[in-house]
């Protein structure tokens, strides 16, 4: 186990460049403020806090974003040359302090902090790496996890030292998979088998508690996967058919996710099955993002849908950041797809209509419920199911799955503006927001 210290404090220290001039040259000073202001901050109502972020793009795509209270929280970025940084703010992002650095190699991260001072940073794929720190992210300790021939697709935890993994063997190509289980932060891992029946496949797990979990899998029929003992055994729970029911053919790929509490969606998403080279139907072929192939005029055609558990708070935003930075993103919305809430960890559904899909959701519980696309806002009070009409609020697009409400008038999210990665945040139950320039970093390679 290895421990890195905090960089040199001469390096530590990032903070958004600021207009200071002499008193005697107040006039020019408030003058250039006011322009900065109008260039990168856009509060919506009123005149909140307004920080100057810096005036030049980020060279970095955000891998991830977590917030422990309305002042506190960190961001990772990953550079093109394959290196990462984590950063943490006490003061609702006035100034950044970079923490950590190292080799990513473009993988998926995991980043998740539990309160001002536990927080763990995990690089999947086929080299697992697990950051910890019990001080907030001044030190962190690394460790080295799993075989060559593992490849983790999932992380989740739920405490500093209770965590689970999904992980394939072989080739990247298989998607079937089995769950690990640790009780100590990493150091051991237990083996529970496979999650899934023979022939269904999983990509993703997550835990809410020390006995809950639940997975996105793709199966022949309409069913989400539950564990009610910590992931040592796993039973398929029926989804109730919309209006006209369910196909009888076809994959049905599902997306279960917590929101808070015992509150649970499922996403539900089914495709005919693939008729010759017709073009008709198609093959799921990997998660996330969900990618479909298909066939036009006998030449296979891969699709990347957009779908409504995308918008549920993640932790790996690489992807979208990098789609909006080059503005290239192909990503349609799915067909066939049907929305399910539960506000009783599934033992009874009601059909959730959204908004939109793209965009971003988050939940101070299991009932009242945010949406925010580009520049508008919705609320729900009864776990998604209706929505008050659309509220202009000025903000940007977020980033998918990138909305954090912390409680009834505090949330964050990310965004793109332009090439540039920036924060939106409110302190008043989302009337007005405030758009936070995120540093110049960089690479330390």
């Amino acid at each position: 186990m290895e421990r890195q210290e905090p960089e040199a404090e001469s390096e530590s220290a990032v903070e958004p460049a600021r207009v200071r001039r002499a008193l005697s040259l107040i006039f020019i000073s408030v003058l250039l403020i006011a322009l900065t202001g109008l260039a990168y901050v856009r509060p919506s109502f009123g005149t909140p806090r307004q920080p100057i972020p810096p005036a030049v793009p980020a060279a970095y795509q955000l891998a991830a974003v977590d917030f422990v209270s309305p002042t506190t929280g960190w961001f990772a970025a990953s550079f093109k040359s394959g290196r990462f940084v984590i950063l943490r703010t006490k003061d609702a992002g006035e100034s950044w302090t970079r923490q950590l650095t190292g080799e990513s190699d473009q993988r998926a991260v995991y980043m998740h902090f539990f309160d001002s001072t536990h927080g763990i940073f995990a690089l999947m794929g086929a080299h697992l790496v697990i950051y910890r720190t019990a001080d907030g992210g001044r030190t962190w300790s690394s460790q080295h996890a799993m075989n060559a021939a593992a490849y983790v697709m999932s992380a989740s935890f739920v405490d500093p030292a209770h965590g689970w993994l999904l992980i394939r063997s072989g080739t990247r190509t298989s998607v079937s998979g089995v769950v690990l289980r640790t009780l100590d932060g990493g150091t051991s891992w237990t083996d529970l088998g496979a999650p899934v029946v023979a022939g269904d496949q999983v990509y993703r797990v997550q835990f809410t508690d020390l006995r809950v979990g639940w997975l996105d899998t793709l199966s022949a029929r309409p069913y989400a996967y539950k564990s009610l003992d910590g992931g040592t055994s796993w039973r398929q729970v029926p989804l109730p058919a919309p209006r006209g029911g369910w196909p009888a053919t076809g994959q049905f790929f599902v997306a279960a996710q917590a929101t808070q509490g015992i509150g649970v969606i499922a996403t539900v998403v089914n495709f005919a099955p693939a008729s010759g080279r017709s073009g008709i139907g198609g093959t799921v072929v990997a998660y996330p993002p969900l990618t479909v192939r298909t066939f036009d005029g006998g030449v296979p055609v891969f699709y990347r849908y957009a779908i409504f558990a995308d918008a549920i708070s993640s932790t790996d935003l690489a992807a979208a950041s990098a789609e909006h930075r080059s503005g290239t993103s192909t990503q349609v919305q799915a067909p066939n797809q049907v929305q399910l809430g539960s506000s009783d960890g599934g033992v009874t559904w009601s059909v959730i209509e959204p908004p939109n899909v793209p965009g971003a959701v988050g939940y101070s519980d299991a009932l009242n419920w945010w949406w925010i696309g580009s520049g508008t806002w919705s609320t729900s009070s009864d776990g998604g199911t209706t929505w008050t009409p659309y509220r202009n609020v000025g903000v940007l697009s977020p980033l998918p799955g990138s909305l954090q409400v912390l409680d009834s008038e505090h949330a964050w999210f990310a965004a793109m503006a332009g090439a540039q990665a920036v924060l939106e945040t409110t302190e008043d139950g989302g009337i007005r927001w405030t758009e936070l320039g995120l540093p110049v970093v960089k690479d330390a390679a």
